[in-house]
């Protein structure tokens, strides 16, 4: 289907709607997690740390994501991501009640775990409704919608949270201020379920005619992620991109702050370049990117791109350098999840769509995972050596990882452009000047 407008009735129209009222709720459920951890923990003088507690409930599932993605393969996708939005609006009217930092966990822990669910099927359905020619205008359009939602679920959670007309509706539940936004997200669950009813995808997927659950099935999509050479070379190069990506966002406040004593606000304006970037990437590369055979060449770029620009930025002093670095930055890891997201989309069997995209995410969390329980102690013991700060140390040898991971991933693309073009070094051998034959 080549019909893009995402105001229509058409199927791809439905699957941006519903994903992004489904994004606004997720948003929502989760800023209001932690909002109301942290009250709960005001009581005891330990706010802070309790705010973390529904954070940890979203990462300890986030490893489960290759059985999400094995689940999104044996099972009709978009009956799979209706019921996951149905459990999940119950689960969040669980929260309006809630008044424990233990509901807290185990209700956001549960409702991850139907999110990841939801992921995969979701991206395997995606070249169900749109021609690969068009993949990566619809990916670019679905990630805008997901992240131009985050914004506005922090603002409208403030915004509710200080009205006191909800104090009666709130009584009823756990009374903190902001338990309606809980109710909100329950709607919006509703909604985007309600939306995926009447999404008519190709029903590609022969596995649905035996949806057999096994090991065995389980194994299949490990193997075939693992023994495709392209699939797998993206995959873990993309994955030392992130490790290097999350040390920005655990150092990045300590290092405008204290290192270059910068103000409060200075990583929020930092954040906001970044994801400024994220999106001028995903709009400029949905119009001139329709083909994948030099997939590799143009995510190394990204990647070299990003690399060379972040370590620009832990160079420079000067915050409007840093702005315009973060944002260059932001460009290319933009293109890089584009591309990636899009490639396996279009270049993976639709039976096995599920599993690859299950065991990429899984891959992926693990390695911001991996980040951001490395980046600080790193820092920390890194401290001194070589007369220089650890966050600087940390923060500049991440940069150094995600270009070595672009050059990598160019130089393999570079290979395969420089083949396509049939030129073979001993063929130069068989050039003889004309003059020399004559002299002959």
């Amino acid at each position: 289907m080549n019909n893009m407008k995402i105001f229509s009735k058409s199927q791809f129209s439905l699957l941006f709607w519903s994903g992004s009222i489904s994004s606004f709720g997720d948003w929502a459920t989760l800023f209001a997690s932690v909002a109301l951890a942290s009250y709960i923990g005001t009581e005891t003088g330990n706010s802070e740390l309790t705010a973390v507690v529904p954070l940890i409930a979203r990462i300890v599932p986030a490893l489960l994501s290759s059985f999400a993605g094995l689940i999104a393969d044996r099972f009709e996708k978009k009956f799979v991501m209706i019921i996951c939005d149905l459990m999940r609006m119950l689960l969040v009217m669980f929260l309006f009640f809630a008044d424990n930092l233990y509901s807290i966990f185990i209700i956001n822990f549960l409702s991850e775990i139907f999110s990841l669910i939801r992921q995969p099927s979701r991206e395997s359905v995606v070249p169900e409704i749109i021609e690969s020619e068009n993949l990566v205008k619809a990916n670019s359009l679905f990630a805008i919608g997901t992240y131009a939602t985050l914004p506005l679920a922090s603002l409208l959670l403030g915004f509710l949270s200080d009205i006191d007309a909800f104090t009666i509706v709130n009584d009823f539940g756990n009374g903190w201020n902001g338990s309606i936004i809980f109710l909100l997200d329950t709607v919006t669950f509703l909604l985007s379920a309600y939306l995926l009813f009447f999404l008519k995808n190709k029903n590609t997927n022969s596995a649905n005619r035996n949806p057999s659950f096994s090991l065995k099935n389980f194994q299949e999509g490990i193997n075939y992620f693992f023994k495709t050479k392209n699939i797998r070379n993206i995959a873990f190069s993309i994955s030392f991109c992130l490790v290097g990506a999350g040390s920005l966002f655990i150092l990045g406040h300590t290092f405008l702050t204290i290192d270059l004593g910068f103000s409060e606000s200075s990583f929020g304006f930092m954040i906001a370049s970044f994801g400024t970037g994220i999106i001028f990437s995903m709009l400029t590369l949905s119009y001139f990117v329709t083909s994948f055979n030099r997939i590799n060449f143009l995510i190394g770029s990204c990647m070299i791109v990003t690399g060379i620009s972040l370590f620009t930025a832990f160079r420079s002093v000067d915050f409007v350098v840093i702005l315009l670095t973060i944002f260059i930055s932001g460009i290319g890891t933009g293109g890089v999840y584009l591309l990636t997201i899009s490639y396996l989309q279009a270049s993976t069997s639709p039976d096995l769509r599920g599993r690859v995209f299950g065991n990429f995410y899984t891959i992926g969390r693990l390695a911001l995972l991996i980040s951001f329980l490395v980046s600080s102690t790193a820092a920390n013991y890194l401290d001194g050596i070589f007369n220089q700060d650890g966050v600087y140390l940390v923060l500049i040898g991440s940069s150094f990882l995600i270009f070595i991971s672009g050059i990598l991933n160019f130089t393999i693309g570079y290979k395969r452009i420089f083949k396509e073009f049939g030129i073979e070094r001993s063929n130069f051998n068989k050039i003889k000047l004309d003059s020399d034959e004559k002299e002959n």
